[in-house]
């Protein structure tokens, strides 16, 4: 179930954000960043992330791994997001604005054409990787905005997770929708099992990759809600790929009916796996 962002390919063309920027969009993205921001902080403090850092945000789309980043690295560290989208930069700097955020700066651009002064102690970049080409070639790329001894951390998702407990057929159905979909379009969904040959073959010194697994039970809504808006998201992309018909999804109904199939069978809804991979540079 994926995120906004980033064109954040060398070859910018290239790249399909199969979501888009639209409004509704980046309100999806804002509320499924809350329930990833506990995944994501553990994922700063095993990289190293810490007070003092300056660092970069990849593909910073509505802002919130570059807050979650500001308040880890104080007012004596600094924040840069970037991001392809201009609506997107535009939504988190208003953000940043109402919310009093200091210390963290937006722009509009790419990976190779920022303004790096002297360089980053951090790279970071969360749910990025699946909308590039190659996505070795742009951890490469971010990793020689680093200073020497900087962290690159790449978070991206495992998505064939996707299932309940005890298993349910629309659950398996919601699944195969959105891994198909994302296949349909040449991405790949299990890309977060990938991380760290990724990091590995972008020259990132001895990578660790590590897991982070998302549950919610029957009686908690934030999970219907979540698996039903991705879909939404993605709807165009599963209907013109042939994988089901508006008819059959039946988007408008679709959250109270995943909301009434989990409590049917008093079933555990676990959403994609949150993978994490990091390393550094000599």
């Amino acid at each position: 179930m994926g995120r906004t962002l980033a064109d954040m390919t060398t070859t910018p063309p290239t790249t399909r954000y199969v979501l888009g920027h639209s409004d509704t969009e980046l309100a999806r993205l804002h509320a499924q960043a809350r329930m990833l921001a506990g995944a994501t902080g553990a994922f700063f403090t095993l990289s190293g992330i810490a007070p003092g850092m300056r660092v970069l945000d990849l593909g910073s789309g509505a802002g919130d791994v570059a807050f979650l980043l500001a308040g880890r690295v104080g007012p004596s560290g600094s924040v840069l997001g970037v991001d392809s989208s201009e609506t997107a930069v535009a939504f988190a700097r208003d953000r940043a604005r109402r919310e009093g955020i200091g210390d963290v700066e937006f722009v509009v651009g790419d990976v190779r054409s920022l303004d790096v002064g002297d360089g980053f102690d951090a790279v970071v970049g969360r749910l990025i990787l699946l909308y590039v080409d190659d996505p070795a070639d742009v951890v490469r790329s971010a990793a020689e905005l680093l200073r020497p001894g900087g962290v690159l951390l790449m978070m991206e998702y495992e998505m064939e997770a996707i299932a309940s407990l005890p298993p349910h057929p629309l659950v398996t159905q919601i699944g195969r929708w959105l891994t198909g979909a994302f296949r349909h379009v040449g991405r790949d969904p299990v890309l977060g099992a990938r991380l760290h040959d990724v990091l590995l073959r972008a020259g990132l010194d001895e990578p660790i990759a590590l897991g982070l697994q998302a549950y919610f039970g029957h009686e908690d809504r934030r999970g219907a809600r979540l698996g039903a808006e991705t879909v939404r998201s993605m709807l165009p992309v599963i209907v013109s790929s042939g994988l089901a018909t508006e008819q059959e999804i039946g988007i408008e109904t679709l959250e109270q009916r995943l909301f009434d199939a989990l409590a049917s069978v008093e079933g555990i809804l676990r959403i994609p796996t949150l993978v994490g991979a990091w390393g550094r540079v000599a």
